[in-house]
């Protein structure tokens, strides 16, 4: 039975809903349970075969054997990651376990038996080799084997102590603010519903809870609509196996396929991807405006002083300012050092976290709550300024009724994996079904989400550009030990800039990797990968990211999940060379003992004679550890409707009342963060939005 409710659109009574405690109670429970499936705990469904346990087993036994003081991994590991594999989506899990088979199967013709019946030696040779190729097919399906085995190794309270980390942090109990009554979690629903608004808003990341909040401002109804669900300090324990499963999309293992494999970020949940970015604030550079101007006839307003306004604004509602010198860490000083002694432009990064202290877990949810993501600015200010927000909400299709949107159907509650099973919630179930009806549309599900869902709904189609366009921000790492003490995970996780060469469409920033995640990074094997991560209290990281020149395409994939293609042309590949050249320059005149540039065929640089070699070695895009955090583009604005799907003002060209205001909308590469440019342009949109409903 569906529920019509008229919602007045200037008074908005809070939608009958559960009580909070209650839900967020049932979200905890559900975070215990995911806890101990990724353990491998009882009652956990067993994720692979006897055999396949027995290739995990041999494969992590190899990769990752004991050292003098960390344990080594085995048939435990292998029992975690059976356990985790029925905590993702199916088709992932299917993936990983043809990769096992695809490793078990690898030495047969050579070595005449498989990896698992081997004896250790050998498995670790194979092991190294497949490190040492240059054979990109073969690095990548060590890489996607590996990621899974290492972070379920490590995710141990006890490893953490032998290297003296914490391991989480104590849980925080949530306030219970009067706008938390405009908020309906979508888990909770039962029925079907039928609502009403003036702007429906799809997403509350940087762009659609900016809308959200000017549109609110302005007097307007809005709600919004969000996938994910509402995670308060609570939720924040510092773990990132937790954030990964319950904020990140795909559990963080979205990649893009193309010349080299990319991990591509994404968040999943209210406040989107700020919940889980760094906090960086930049502004666009003009350069990059002028390129947009003269090479795409975008008007003037399109520029450093047209966007001013938006962008000031935008840094009043962040409070943005530089990263307090008290929250660097050691890598702050070590990477000021190397930078002065080379003559290099450097200091503070500009983040929105005022009143940070340094728990270093930024990109897991910021515990103190003073990172000023949207969950904590933008959407509690629109939610007091009326506007309501249902989360835990999957919109299936924008409705388009002659040539207008009208508003969307959604389902409520579960995730994307039950929607490849006829949206049942479970055995019998049927997940509850939303209608909205709306005046205009708001669309702000990213650059990875937009375009797959104007595509079912048959939007923005003309052009033949929509998921096309696609840059993504490629950034890369250098590590360093050095004599001193450095325990990274301590300390800002991004606070510290080389902007030096950011005229090249290069930007150094960092840096820190949790124990964990540094696990993760290394692409080594063996005795050595151990040796380094026991040394990881005296290992320093610090990273760097690209203007992309390159391009690629967002597709429908599978269970509902974007299909990511990318090429890294050679420009980009050189400009990602020479970041990792000067980086390891930046440790060297810092004072740092060994550098570990993680290239193939070039596993150390420490002295000139090995940085000569490494700017001589011919490297390709699969020689190199990218990955990747702002995909931008692939519904892009624009004067000519034959090269872009949106108006200037954010409007679909080929659907009236359907805008988007994401990362989608942004016609290019920034060269920096963009949160700042898809807030201030979001702004922009819902002033004109505005404008056009009270005409």
């Amino acid at each position: 039975m569906a529920l019509g409710l008229d919602l007045d659109f200037r008074r908005w009574p809070a939608l009958e809903r559960r009580e909070l405690r209650a839900g967020a109670a049932k979200q905890d429970e559900r975070g215990a349970e995911g806890a101990s499936v990724a353990a491998g705990g009882a009652g956990a469904e067993p994720g692979l075969s006897e055999r396949e346990r027995r290739i995990a087993a041999a494969l992590a036994e190899a990769a990752m054997p004991p050292g003098r003081f960390l344990e080594g991994a085995g048939a435990a590991t292998a029992r975690r990651l059976a356990g985790w594999l029925g905590s993702i989506p199916p088709h992932l899990a299917q993936g990983l376990r043809a990769a096992l088979w695809a490793m078990e199967l690898a030495p047969v013709p050579t070595r005449l038996r498989p990896l698992s019946a081997l004896p250790l030696e050998e498995r670790m040779e194979v092991l190294r080799g497949f490190e040492q190729s240059r054979a990109r097919a073969l690095r990548s399906l060590l890489r996607a084997v590996l990621t899974p085995l290492r972070f379920l190794h490590y995710d141990q309270p006890e490893m953490f102590q032998h290297v003296g980390c914490r391991y989480e942090l104590p849980t925080v109990r949530n306030e219970e603010p009067r706008w938390l009554a405009q908020v309906t979690n979508g888990r909770e629903v039962e029925e079907d519903l039928e609502l009403e608004c003036e702007v429906l808003v799809i997403g509350t990341g940087a762009g659609g809870a900016a809308a959200a909040y000017e549109l609110a401002s302005r007097g307007h109804a809005v709600l919004m609509l969000e996938e994910g669900d509402y995670h308060r300090r609570a939720s924040f324990t510092g773990r990132p196996a937790r954030a990964y499963r319950d904020m990140y999309r795909d559990h963080g293992l979205d990649m893009a396929v193309g010349n080299v494999s990319i991990p591509v970020f994404a968040g999943r949940a209210v406040g989107g991807s700020t919940v889980i970015n760094s906090g960086t604030c930049y502004r666009a550079p003009e350069t990059t405006f002028a390129s947009w101007r003269g090479g795409m006839g975008l008007p003037a307003e399109f520029s450093s002083d047209g966007l001013a306004p938006y962008y000031e604004r935008v840094e009043r509602m962040l409070q943005v300012a530089p990263a307090d010198p008290l929250h660097l860490g050691a890598i702050g000083p070590i990477v000021r050092r190397g930078a002065e002694r080379l003559g290099l432009r450097h200091g503070p990064l500009q983040r929105n976290a005022p009143d940070c202290d340094g728990q270093g877990i930024c990109c897991f949810g910021c515990p103190t709550g003073a990172k000023r993501s949207t969950d904590v600015s933008y959407v509690p200010e629109a939610l007091k300024r009326g506007a309501q927000l249902i989360t835990a909400a999957r919109v299936r299709t924008i409705d388009i009724v002659a040539g207008r949107a009208r508003g969307a159907t959604a389902v409520l509650g579960g995730d994307t994996r039950a929607e490849t099973s006829g949206g049942r919630a479970g055995p019998g179930r049927r997940r509850p079904r939303l209608v909205v009806r709306a005046e205009a549309v708001v669309v702000a599900g990213g650059a990875l989400m937009t375009p797959l869902l104007l595509r079912r709904s048959g939007a923005c189609l003309a052009s033949g550009m929509l998921g096309k366009n696609l840059s993504i921000h490629p950034a890369s790492k250098v590590m360093a030990l050095f004599d001193e003490r450095i325990d990274q995970w301590q300390g800002i996780p991004q606070g510290y800039q080389i902007d030096h060469f950011a005229d090249e469409g290069l930007m150094f920033e960092g840096g820190s990797l949790p124990f964990d995640v540094a696990a993760l990074a290394v692409p080594w094997t063996g005795h050595r990968y151990t040796e380094l991560m026991e040394q990881y209290p005296h290992l320093a990281t610090f990273g760097f990211m690209i203007k992309d020149t390159s391009r690629g395409e967002v597709r429908p994939g599978i269970g509902g999940t974007p299909l990511v293609l990318y090429t890294m042309n050679q420009e980009d590949v050189a400009r990602m060379q020479r970041g990792i050249e000067l980086l390891c320059e930046v440790f060297l005149a810092a004072g740092a003992r060994r550098v570990l540039p993680l290239v193939a065929g070039c596993d150390e640089v420490n002295g000139p004679g090995d940085l000569e070699r490494l700017r001589a070695q011919p490297i390709k895009a699969g020689d190199l550890d990218i990955a990747a955090f702002h995909p931008l583009g692939t519904c892009r604005i624009g004067v000519d409707p034959r090269s872009s799907c949106l108006g200037l003002d954010h409007q679909a060209h080929d659907v009236a009342g359907l805008y988007v205001c994401d990362g989608s909308a942004i016609p290019s590469s920034l060269g920096v963060n963009p949160q700042m440019t898809i807030m201030a342009m979001s702004l922009r949109a819902a002033e004109l939005l505005s404008e056009r409903l009270s005409g």
